[in-house]
């Protein structure tokens, strides 16, 4: 009958619950919500516990989840079928891990706030976590301007990396006094003198594979800043295990020794270590270029970069290529055997690198791939993983495998040529507009400025008229005062009472009067 499950109708649905006396509340609810065949297949964990089934007891819903388990794990061919998980034939439902590939998407986990304490059950069941919508990332923003910086940052460890791969190589131990120490895989090996440079191209033929998925990927700015961080952090760190101890070199085969630096001053000399440095951050540390160092051994920065390509390329392309993942793996192995059979390094300096260089990039995209990880500790997460914290603060899900093809990513960078052009014009207008807001600003503050001083000039000619015109009203008055200070007395007495004198009777007989003198004339007192 299972056989047949996509087929089953809401009433043979009905017949299964009854049969395995499932709770009658649980079979109402099926009974009324239509579910069928195809319905019980794709359950998730979350449709258990939301509406309608919120209301369950614990021993209705766990036995309900039981059956509906039980039921999808014995038709895994037909939820192959249907798109709810990957093809039975390469995956491995005892682990829940893909085992041809290190894509990361079946750690994610939809941690509800209802479910912390009853989904512990949840990291051995069945594919079908990998369908839960809430999974994949609701807002992916490219952030350009993020991945910046991390190639600057990747830059920035690499020039560090080379600085102290010079100064490593300055204090390595004398070959004759220090022998190569025993090591279980070079003592067993033949030294291959070909076999470094072959290590050397399949980490190329690594990097080109993963050139061509950064060019189609959908969201290639994300994914590119996340490998710049992982890079950048893992070679920070070799730089302190190189620093901190020597190793004496590993095979006869190596000419190493301390540079000798003709007696010169420090700085002549850090010039010249700096010269070296750069040498060797141009050619990328490869021998094929031309680099050639020694002393640099724990932990070999070749088998990072493997490592770091292979993960990357196996988690951001989709588990039907698993041709693709199986070819990354057998040429990471391969490459990592190139390194030991070359005597470049000892096996606990490979073995060092690969654990350290996976469990990173396992430890970031687990933690990036759920963000409740990240909110439920975010001051400790900010501590120890300020990168994550930075470069992730918009990714809330798993980075979905979506690609481009040729023509839709040349319209994209069609689009994003006119829009630069367009801000490009709409900045410089801007800015002109405010060049001549400023210049019209400066005239307007100039022409303000000319007023004001009108105005005060103004005001001033008001204050002195009016200090003019009482100077002239006092001198005036002063005049006045004086010359009636020299007029004589008689004279202001007449001039006093001029009526008296005309008015009084003059006796019948007598003779008129003799005109009074003239007065002396008086001078006039000059002012």
């Amino acid at each position: 009958m299972e056989v047949d499950v996509i087929k089953w109708n809401n009433k043979e649905v009905v017949d299964l619950l009854q049969r395995d006396k499932i709770s009658s509340h649980i079979i109402d609810v099926c009974r009324s919500q239509d579910i069928d065949g195809k319905c019980l297949l794709s359950f998730i964990d979350r449709d258990f516990y939301e509406y309608p089934f919120d209301q369950l007891k614990l021993g209705e819903r766990k036995r309900f989840i039981l059956l509906v388990k039980k039921l999808q794990k014995k038709n895994r061919a037909s939820m192959f079928e249907l798109g709810l998980c990957e093809d039975p034939v390469f995956y491995n439902p005892a682990t829940n891990i893909n085992f041809l590939g290190t894509n990361l998407s079946h750690l994610s986990y939809n941690l509800h706030n209802q479910l912390q304490n009853e989904l512990s059950y949840s990291r051995n069941t069945d594919c079908i976590s990998n369908f839960t919508p809430d999974a994949k990332a609701s807002k992916l923003k490219p952030e350009v301007w993020k991945t910046c910086i991390a190639l600057g940052y990747v830059f920035l460890v690499t020039w560090v990396t080379a600085v102290v791969m010079v100064i490593v190589h300055d204090k390595v131990p004398d070959m004759k006094k220090y022998p190569p120490l025993p090591d279980l895989f070079l003592d067993n090996v033949p030294h291959i003198p070909w076999a470094f440079d072959m290590c050397e191209i399949t980490g190329s033929l690594l990097m080109a594979i993963w050139v061509i998925v950064l060019f189609f990927h959908k969201h290639r700015f994300i994914i590119l800043r996340r490998f710049f961080a992982l890079a950048g952090t893992v070679f920070l760190l070799r730089c302190f295990t190189m620093l901190i101890t020597s190793l004496s070199v590993p095979g006869s085969h190596l000419k190493c020794g301390p540079r000798f630096y003709p007696p010169a001053d420090d700085l002549t000399v850090w010039g010249r270590r700096l010269r070296q440095a750069y040498e060797i951050w141009s050619g990328a540390g490869m021998s094929v270029r031309g680099v050639r160092t020694c002393g640099d051994y724990m932990f070999s920065g070749h088998t990072v970069a493997l490592t770091l390509l292979n993960f990357f390329i196996t988690e951001y392309t989709s588990r039907s290529l698993y041709l693709l993942h199986i070819l990354t793996w057998v040429m990471n192995m391969f490459g990592i055997f190139f390194i030991l059979a070359a005597h470049e390094h000892y096996s606990i300096d490979v073995f060092v690198a690969f654990y350290i260089t996976s469990r990173l990039f396992l430890y970031y995209h687990t933690l990036s791939n759920n963000q409740a990880l990240m909110q439920n500790d975010s001051s400790r997460t900010r501590i120890w993983f300020p990168l994550l914290s930075f470069f992730e603060s918009e990714v809330d899900g798993i980075v979905p495998n979506e690609y481009e093809g040729p023509m839709t990513i040349l319209s994209n960078l069609r689009q994003w040529l006119l829009q630069l052009v367009t801000d490009v014009k709409t900045s410089s207008m801007a800015k002109i507009a405010g060049s001549k807001l400023q210049e019209g600003a400066a005239m307007g503050e100039y022409s303000v400025v000319k007023l004001v001083d009108g105005i005060k000039r103004n005001l001033s000619l008001i204050e002195e008229y009016k200090n003019s015109r009482q100077r002239l009203v006092t001198l005036d008055k002063n005049i006045q005062a004086t010359m009636l200070e020299e007029l004589p007395e008689a004279e202001l007495r007449l001039r006093a009472a001029p009526g008296l004198r005309a008015e009084r009777p003059r006796p019948p007989g007598d003779a008129p009067p003799p005109p009074e003198p003239a007065p002396p004339p008086t001078q006039k007192k000059t002012i």
